[in-house]
């Protein structure tokens, strides 16, 4: 069974600030300063990236400052003006089909709604091939 090792809090402290700042990667902070377990710098980042580590002048999203807003809603906006036109054309597809079953029902006096719970005829199933 493997010793369970102990840090103490400045150490946690100096970790999660060379992870957040993007000097290191999580892994390669495990494996520099011998950290077992998979999760325990991601527990550390999650207990001290908070109010006190960004006043300390650490940034816990050094991601963000590096992404280009800008691209991203462009992209964004275009994604939603895509998925607008695709919602109107199903919307209007929709509206000529219920349109085409009322003609149908007025005009040829055809009912071509489903029903619920309508079982399938006896000749329908012998003049289907298999």
């Amino acid at each position: 069974m493997k010793e369970s090792k102990t840090y103490n809090e400045a150490f946690k402290r100096k970790v999660v600030t060379e992870v957040l700042n993007g000097q290191l990667t999580k892994e390669q902070a495990r494996l520099r300063y011998d950290i077992g377990g998979n999760t325990t710098i991601l527990d550390w980042m999650r207990k001290y990236a908070g109010f006190k580590m960004r006043t300390a002048g650490c940034d816990p999203l050094p991601i963000l400052r590096n992404m280009s807003t800008d691209e991203s809603k462009e992209e964004l906006k275009d994604k939603i003006k895509q998925l607008e036109a695709k919602l109107e054309y199903a919307e209007l597809k929709g509206r000529a089909y219920q349109i085409m079953v009322e003609i149908a029902k007025e005009q040829y006096n055809l009912d071509l709604e489903k029903k619920s719970g309508a079982k399938q005829s006896k000749n329908s199933k012998k003049n289907t091939p298999k």
